[in-house]
């Protein structure tokens, strides 16, 4: 039997004296779609940047498929550009002075820019009408839409999204998640999410992460543990 696909047990520290913020977490994702729920300022994104390698803990573990990617015991770290994994910020790091289709194929290596992949994401997220747009003349659904083919071009073996539809409208919103759903489905990729909307946990998620300010307090159903939210 395969083993889950994210586990994460590790404390981080970021910042320094009255600025520091510290988290400790503890959970796994067996398959799926996993939602890091809580208010703003608990700690959710900054466990995020620690499973993407944008921060590193000071100790535990964190593992993908069973491949170790940091263990403070034996001081293994894995650099970001090396995990394999798809990163979708909140508010989406598109570079201004370039096309979509270059936002696009910005993580493949340069022989395959210009290949089929990138063409199929355009088209499978349908913006294939503005590959040579620029990111400010779009709207906020698209360059979302363009932040997300990014993420998924390099084929990654998780998803991690950070706030993915924030800013945008509920009708929007809804247009999106159906999307995402549809596109984490057709590639079977397992995903972890960041979010504040219990609608776009109990849709998308099968398990959920509770925080507290600096912890994961509890794991479940996104459906009866979020009831009362």
């Amino acid at each position: 039997m395969s083993g889950p696909v994210l586990e994460a047990c590790f404390a981080l520290t970021a910042g320094r004296g009255e600025r520091s913020f510290s988290v400790k977490v503890d959970f796994k994702l067996e398959s799926g779609v996993l939602a890091l729920f809580g208010p703003s300022g608990v700690g959710k994104t900054l466990t995020l940047r620690a499973l993407a390698g944008l921060e590193r803990p000071a100790s535990g573990r964190i593992a993908f498929n069973g491949n170790t990617v940091f263990d403070s015991g034996t001081k293994l770290w894995v650099p970001a550009w090396r995990r394999h994994v798809g990163w979708m910020p909140q508010h989406n790091a598109l570079f201004p002075f370039k096309s979509v289709r270059a936002n696009v194929a910005f993580g493949l290596p340069a022989g395959e820019r210009d290949g089929p992949r990138v063409a199929e994401l355009l088209e499978e997220l349908t913006i294939e009408h503005l590959a040579q747009a620029s990111p400010g003349s779009l709207s906020g659904g698209e360059r979302k839409r363009v932040a997300l083919a990014r993420a998924l071009a390099v084929e990654p073996e998780m998803l991690l999204l950070d706030e993915p539809f924030a800013s945008i409208d509920r009708d929007g919103r809804d247009e999106l998640i159906a999307l995402l759903q549809g596109t984490l489905a057709r590639r079977s990729v397992p995903a972890v999410i960041v979010t504040h909307d219990v609608h776009e946990a109990q849709r998308l998620a099968n398990s959920v992460v509770l925080y507290e300010r600096g912890s994961s307090a509890e794991q479940g159903d996104p459906k009866s543990m979020l009831r009362g939210y």
